[in-house]
């Protein structure tokens, strides 16, 4: 694939890079980290996007003294995200998984990022050796529905850039595999927007059975990511 991330492709697809989801990501994200009581003084986005995450994450963290730090590769996104540099929020169009790059964290938060790389696994093993702890959050994109609709993943790949997808078992073995052991996980579920009758009833169908089964809902019907906090190093 070309260079989307920098040659205009992605931002002219996605103009806000995202950054409308990013205030549910980096509840999310608190309260993950929260509940397991992971303290940290420094807290690194691997891919940050429009830097969005972390700028909220900042806000609700608002009187401690922790220092945010957001990389990413493309050029589009770090001129997004540089317009919310401050105190303790730091963003630079940098590669971290460099073999001579010694950064270390805290957290490492790698948010709907391992979808988009032509090599996941060199990036995981990079990571995993960078911060005591890691939050994942993973589109789970093969669902059983997806099979019959395979133009859906197609769309996803010209669209967004999702060139890999997965399943909640298969993701959560690659990680493993990889030395990270997950400590809490928990399902994240789309906005449900509706813009025909069709879909408004697709979405009521999902939303009733996703309070009954989330996990069968998740990969019958799709549509959900699972965010996973890891520990590192552990085999």
């Amino acid at each position: 694939m070309d260079d989307i991330y920098n040659n205009n492709s992605y931002l002219n697809q996605n103009p806000l890079w995202h950054q409308e989801d990013s205030v549910f990501k980096a509840t999310f994200i608190y309260s993950i980290l929260e509940s397991n009581k992971i303290t940290y003084n420094s807290l690194c986005e691997i891919g940050c996007g429009s830097g969005e995450i972390l700028f909220q994450l900042k806000k609700i963290n608002i009187n401690k003294p922790i220092k945010y730090f957001g990389f990413d590769i493309s050029k589009n996104a770090i001129e997004m995200a540089s317009k919310k540099n401050a105190e303790n929020l730091h963003f630079e169009l940098k590669d971290i998984t460099d073999k001579d790059d010694k950064s270390f964290f805290d957290v490492i938060l790698v948010i709907d990022v391992i979808e988009h790389l032509q090599n996941y696994f060199s990036f995981l093993e990079s990571v995993s050796k960078k911060s005591k702890y890691t939050v994942f959050h993973i589109p789970l994109d093969m669902f059983v529905w997806s099979l019959f609709r395979e133009q859906m993943l197609i769309e996803s790949k010209e669209r967004v850039g999702h060139i890999h997808n997965f399943s909640e078992d298969f993701i959560l073995s690659i990680l493993k595999g990889y030395g990270y052991k997950a400590i809490a996980k928990q399902y994240t579920e789309p906005d449900y927007k509706s813009n025909s009758f069709k879909q408004r009833i697709v979405n009521g169908i999902k939303k009733v059975l996703f309070k009954i089964a989330p996990r069968f809902c998740t990969k019958t019907l799709g549509g959900y990511s699972v965010l996973v906090l890891c520990e590192n190093g552990v085999t």
